[in-house]
C-alpha cells in the first residue's frame, strides 16, 4: 500500500511540473474542483481551415465534450501576412486573442482591425455557432447553431447548471475554448509565441478575467467592463436571487472573476465606464485590485457595446507597450490621501481631473463630476460630501487613466 501511495504522489508532483512548465495553472483555492485537462489545454487542439481566400481567414478547432460529443469552435484569424503584409521580426508577429461578450458572436471586423495594427488575431465563438455570412453591421452578431457546437451563452448555462457536471456549463467551456485558441495561435509559424496577449468585452471581459488566472503565457490582459463580486451588485441580481445564499456562494466560488485574478501574473489594465450598468464601478474596483500588476482606465460615461469596447486607444497602447515595448503608455501617478486632502503626482499628463460622486445611488444612476486641476502635481481637496473619487487624466498620447477609485460608502 505504502507503494502505491509514493507512486501516486509521484505522479501528482510530476503533473504539476508539466502544469507548471506549460504555463498554465489553476488558483490554489481552486486546485482539485474544476476538472480541466490543463496538459491538454496548453497544446494546440485540432484544426482545419474553412476559408482561406479572404484577408480574414475562418477555421474551426476541437473543443471539450458536451452532451457526451466532441465540439467544434468556430473562429476567424486573421494578421498581417493574411493582409499580405511581411514582418520585419524574422516572420513573426506578436499575437492577440479577442473574447466577444453576451449576444456577440466572433467578429470578423475585430480580427481585421488588430491584424491592421500588426498582430495576429483570433477571435472565437463563445455560444456554439456560426457567424452569419449576412449582418446588419460591422458588429452583427447573427450566427447559425453548429452541429457539433457547446453550449448556448444564455442564463441557464451561465448560472442554472451547477448541478450538473462541468461539461453542460458555459464557462468551463469558454475558459477552454479560449485558451486553446491561445495555444492554437502560439503554434503557427507567423506568431511569436512569447508575445501575446487577450482582451475581452463586457462577458468577454468576465472570461478574460478568469483565463488570466489560469493562463500565464499571456504577457498583457485587458478586460473592458466585465469585473467579479457580481453577486453584490450587478445587473445580475435577479440571477443570484435564484440561486439562493448557497447556490450563490458556489457560484462565486468556481466562476466569479474574484476567484481567479489575483492568480494572474501578467500585466493587466482594467477599463470600465463610470455608469456602466453591468459592472458596478466599486465591484470593478475590488477585481482589479486583486491583481498583482494593475493599471486603471476608468472612463467617464463610457458606453456599453462591443463597438465602444473595441474603440479604446488605450487597450492598443497598453498591449504593445508590454509586448513590443512600445512607449506610448507611460503615464504614472503618486497618491497619497489624508482626509479630505489629497496629493498626487502624474507623469506625463497633458489633462488632470478630479472626478468624484457625491450620489448614494445604485452605481449606474450616479452622476459624477469633473473638477480640471491644472497642474500634474499638487494638493486637492476632496468635497466632503464625496461618496467615491479618483484622478483622472489624459496622458501626452491620448490614453485615459485613472487612479483608485476610493472612498466608497
Amino acid at each position: 500500500m505504502k507503494k502505491y501511495w509514493l507512486l501516486g504522489l509521484i505522479l501528482f508532483l510530476v503533473s504539476g511540473i508539466v502544469v507548471a512548465q506549460s504555463g498554465i495553472s489553476l488558483p490554489e483555492n481552486l486546485q482539485g474542483k474544476i476538472p480541466w485537462d490543463l496538459e491538454g489545454l496548453g497544446k494546440a487542439p485540432e484544426y482545419k481551415w474553412i476559408d482561406r481566400t479572404d484577408s480574414v481567414w475562418s477555421i474551426t478547432y476541437t473543443g471539450e465534450f458536451y452532451k457526451g460529443k466532441e465540439t467544434e469552435v468556430f473562429a476567424y484569424f486573421a494578421s498581417p501576412a493574411t493582409l499580405g503584409v511581411s514582418s520585419s521580426n524574422e516572420g513573426k508577429f506578436p499575437g492577440i486573442v479577442l473574447v466577444h461578450g453576451g449576444g456577440g458572436t466572433a467578429f470578423r471586423i475585430w480580427a481585421l482591425e488588430w491584424a491592421n495594427k500588426g498582430y495576429a488575431a483570433i477571435a472565437m465563438d463563445l455560444s456554439g455557432n456560426v457567424p452569419s455570412a449576412e449582418q446588419d453591421n460591422p458588429w452583427g452578431a447573427k450566427g447559425n447553431r453548429m452541429e457539433a457546437g457547446g453550449p448556448k451563452q444564455d442564463d441557464v448555462h451561465k448560472f442554472f447548471r451547477m448541478d450538473e457536471p462541468f461539461t453542460e456549463q458555459w464557462q468551463f467551456h469558454s475558459v477552454s475554448n479560449i485558451i486553446l485558441a491561445h495555444s492554437l495561435i502560439r503554434s503557427f509559424p507567423d506568431v511569436s509565441p512569447e508575445k501575446t496577449a487577450i482582451t475581452g468585452i463586457s462577458w468577454g471581459g468576465y472570461l478574460t478575467n478568469l483565463v488570466a488566472g489560469v493562463d500565464h503565457r499571456f504577457a498583457a490582459a485587458v478586460p473592458v467592463y466585465g469585473a467579479g463580486f457580481l453577486h453584490e451588485g450587478s445587473a445580475w441580481d435577479s440571477q443570484f436571487d435564484s440561486l439562493g445564499i448557497d447556490g450563490t456562494k458556489r457560484w462565486v466560488e468556481l466562476w466569479d472573476p474574484s476567484s481567479y485574478v489575483a492568480n494572474a501574473t501578467m500585466p493587466m489594465l482594467f477599463v470600465n465606464g463610470t455608469n456602466d450598468f453591468a459592472y458596478f464601478v466599486e465591484n470593478w474596483q475590488c477585481t482589479a485590485n486583486l491583481a498583482k500588476d494593475a493599471q486603471f482606465s476608468m472612463i467617464p460615461e463610457l458606453k456599453h457595446s462591443h463597438l465602444h469596447g473595441a474603440e479604446p486607444r488605450e487597450i492598443y497602447n497598453f498591449i504593445s507597450q508590454q509586448l513590443e515595448n512600445k512607449s506610448e503608455f507611460l503615464s504614472s501617478i503618486r497618491f497619497k490621501q489624508k482626509g479630505s486632502k489629497a496629493k498626487y503626482k502624474i507623469v506625463n499628463a497633458t489633462e488632470v481631473y478630479l472626478a468624484y460622486t457625491t450620489d448614494s445611488k445604485r452605481s449606474p444612476e450616479r452622476e459624477w463630476k469633473l473638477v480640471s486641476l491644472e497642474k500634474s502635481s499638487g494638493t486637492v481637496s476632496v468635497p466632503t460630501e464625496s461618496k467615491a473619487s479618483y484622478i483622472y487624466w489624459v496622458d501626452k498620447w491620448g490614453n485615459r487613466r485613472s487612479g483608485e477609485v476610493m472612498g466608497f460608502e
